[in-house]
């Protein structure tokens, strides 16, 4: 049997606060690689096919954005959970 140490509130807070920002580190990175990822297919598949690279290029930007999207609201989580932290502490 495993036993579990029961910390304070405040570190526990702390603690689930830092599993938060790690998760959310984590889904920033995972969504800009799966960004890149489908630009790559994307350009490929419009050089494969003899599509205006121009035009493909273009409609990257759509997933670019969205990769931009994720990543700037894991890091405006991360800011507030900083805030809270200096507020809280």
């Amino acid at each position: 049997m495993s036993q579990h140490v029961v910390a304070s509130g405040t570190s526990q807070l702390e603690a689930f606060f830092a599993r938060i920002e790690g998760l959310l580190t984590g889904v920033a990175v995972g969504a800009l690689t799966v960004a890149i990822i489908i630009i790559g297919f994307k350009i490929m598949f419009a050089i494969r096919s003899g599509d205006n690279v121009r035009m493909a290029i273009q409609n990257m930007g759509v997933v670019a954005f969205a990769a931009l999207l994720i990543g700037g609201a894991s890091g405006i989580a991360a800011l507030l959970n900083a805030i809270g932290r200096q507020i809280g502490g």
